[in-house]
């Protein structure tokens, strides 16, 4: 066994470089490693458990938490391939870990072993069965079930009374944090006498748990060393559970950077892994600073990023290739439709001169951000995914507004009418199929209007909506009205039914907004209607076709691609205008990480982007992106004007397959 161990050493040796060594041989003591972007941190959990059971420690005695059960899966099977033993390691996330304690301890916080685990929607409807019970009118101005459980999910992972929380995410809500308290009680106890758990709960109770000394001393028999992926995320419970679990045997590594903690919004607290080397005597720190992924041009835009933070763990990341590669560039448009018809445009080149879209993103700090681009690609037929946001015109407002278009250029649209229809106030289900038996007898909507509506517009209980519809189609009926004109006309309409119907949401009507810009650049209703209604996604199977990724930055942690377009880099849209008003200065920092995410995801070329325009006001100069400006990172790019302007991109579209415009 010796020999065989001694084998296993010199291996490892060859496989890693010396950072990553040291952290996967380190197996006595608490640990902390920083891996920064693209420096191997998988192969290092993956090997040191590998180390651990060659040197004869028993896998079940080793502990490996992470936040996604695929990633646990992951590292254990890899380990599992070159020595079997491995596959007994003890992997999985926080949630599952605590599930299977609490299965085992769960007398003393009265449950029984046979608890049921609520998902969101479980959790959901029993905040809207307590809100029932205690008389509060979910469908009036009462914060909704999701809004409640967000605020109560807040509460815990985040330390905060719910005083604080709703400020923190429904300030409108202010003057019902009576009622909202009550229900957090009631849920509470509703739980309780359902024998039931929801994910947040899992935790706390694990905390509970670990916190009796008898309990705690049978897991650290049990669990002698830990391991810990991602801590930077971890949050306030997260953190005392591998505190207390590590707490009798002292070996414990957790693995993260300081400088991806980009998840505050969900509860992550980034004083976590700063503060670790302090809460355990003696911990070891090593740093992964090799970078396997990005070219050393790239790595000195995030480099430069990195050296603005004020709270951060010291490094430089080097690329391990030593390939320099050409300086990240900084493109400045007009205005964002410019941007959007010039990326739309760089991608055709590029795939047009060998590359293929599943080598190419587009990151951005919010799903609101790529709209105008969205709709650039559906015109030219670039198929293409969203992640972390819903896709612009599959959104139910969009969808609900350009339904009124869609009676104007198609009367016969009978799912059309019937979404307008349930949009009027007080009209039900019964009255919108008795209409439409009665708008399908004719053929155009001057007559639609004239014989259906006319005789609902007087002595009827609710004249005042049917003169409000009947008004509204008159006017975005005449044909020489630009696709803007209607839009504008059908959006004044269908504000006060939208702040109805979607309650505390104002990014939808700034997603509207934008909508009636988009609406501009067309000449005709049918050519908008045509670019809103095809979507390459529908030609086939999308396991089978490749797609251009698009995503917010959140969404891309731990990805990479050959080629990385980060747009809408906008003082106030990347870093977050939120981010303004935190007085401590903690947002803001956090945006300065996350735009440390965005660039390091590029292996070979990174293309940022930035437009004059404000978006919100157009008389007013948008101002670059804060990060950029800072002249250590000026150095790190190379600007380059766009000649093209927005519109010759829009006409420069290619027809793709509904002809010539």
């Amino acid at each position: 066994m010796a020999k065989g161990r001694n084998y296993i050493i010199e291996d490892l040796k060859t496989q890693l470089n010396a950072s990553q060594y040291e952290a996967v041989t380190s197996t006595e003591g608490p640990v902390l490693v920083i891996a920064g972007a693209g420096s191997g941190k998988t192969r290092v959990i993956e090997y040191r458990s590998l180390h651990l059971v060659q040197n004869e420690v028993s896998p079940e005695s080793v502990l490996l938490l992470t936040f996604t059960r695929r990633s646990a899966h992951e590292m254990i099977e890899r380990a599992s391939r070159n020595d079997t033993r491995c596959s007994k390691i003890d992997g999985g996330t926080f949630h599952s870990f605590a599930s299977k304690i609490l299965r085992r301890y769960c007398k003393g916080i009265g449950l029984s072993s046979s608890f049921t685990i609520y998902d969101e929607g479980d959790a959901e409807e029993a905040i809207r069965r307590c809100c029932n019970k205690m008389g509060y009118d979910q469908d009036k101005e009462f914060p909704k079930k999701n809004e409640l459980k967000n605020v109560f999910s807040l509460c815990i992972n985040k330390g905060l009374d719910v005083d604080d929380a709703v400020l923190k995410t429904y300030e409108d809500y202010q003057d019902r944090l009576g009622e909202i308290k009550t229900v957090q009680k009631e849920y509470g106890k509703y739980k309780l006498k359902n024998n039931c758990v929801d994910y947040d709960d899992l935790l706390v109770y694990l905390r509970i748990i670990l916190e009796n000394n008898e309990i705690r001393e049978k897991l650290s028999s049990q669990y002698r060393y830990i391991m810990v992926d991602e801590f930077q995320d971890t949050n306030g419970v997260q953190a005392d559970i591998v505190r207390l679990l590590a707490k009798k045997n002292g070996n414990i590594m957790v693995v993260g950077d300081d400088a991806q903690s980009i998840y505050g919004f969900r509860g992550a607290n980034h004083l976590n892994i700063l503060k670790f080397p302090g809460t355990f005597d003696g911990c070891k720190v090593i740093k992964l600073q090799e970078n396997y992924r990005s070219t050393q041009s790239i790595l000195d835009v995030g480099n430069a990023v990195l050296n603005n933070m004020t709270q951060k763990f010291e490094k430089r990341l080097v690329s391990a290739t030593g390939n320099r590669g050409e300086k990240p560039t900084l493109r400045r448009f007009e205005d964002v439709y410019e941007e959007a018809g010039w990326v739309a445009q760089k991608v055709q080149s590029l795939c047009a001169t060998g590359s293929t879209l599943r080598e190419i993103a587009v990151l951005f700090r919010t799903a609101f951000a790529s709209m105008p681009l969205q709709a650039e690609l559906v015109k030219r037929g670039i198929r293409y995914k969203l992640f972390g946001g819903r896709k612009f015109y599959e959104t139910a407002h969009v969808r609900d507004v350009v339904s009124y278009l869609r009676l104007v250029a198609n009367p016969a649209d009978e799912l059309a009418w019937h979404r307008v229809l349930l949009l009027l106030p007080g009209i039900g289900v019964r009255t919108v199929e008795r209409l439409l038996d009665l708008i399908v007898a004719y053929d155009n909507l001057s007559d639609i209007i004239n014989k259906v509506f006319t005789p609902y517009c007087t002595g009827q209980k609710l004249s005042s909506v049917f003169t409000s519809l009947k008004t509204l189609l008159q006017s975005i009926a005449n044909t020489s009205m630009a696709p803007a004109g209607q839009l504008e006309l059908v959006l004044a309409h269908y504000g006060p039914i939208m702040k109805v119907k979607y309650k505390k949401d104002s990014s939808r009507a700034k997603e509207l907004i934008m909508l009636e810009h988009m609406a501009r650049r067309y000449d005709t209703l049918k050519d908008f209607l045509a670019d809103v209604a095809v979507d390459p996604d529908k030609d086939g199977k999308d396991g089978d076709l490749e797609y251009l990724t698009l995503s917010t930055v959140h969404s891309s942690k731990g990805l990479e691609w050959g080629r990385v377009f980060l747009i809408g880099l906008v003082d106030g849209v990347f870093p977050s205008g939120r981010s303004f008003a935190d007085a401590d200065g903690g947002d803001i920092e956090e945006e300065k990480r996350l735009f440390y995410v965005a660039v390091t995801r590029a292996k070979e070329e990174l293309i940022l982007s930035f437009y004059n325009k404000n978006t919100a006001n157009e008389r007013l100069t948008s101002k670059l992106c804060r990060f950029l400006e800072a002249e250590n990172v000026k150095e790190t790019f190379e600007e380059k004007t766009v000649k093209t302007t927005g519109r010759q991109a829009h006409r420069s579209a290619q027809p793709s397959r509904y002809g010539k415009r």
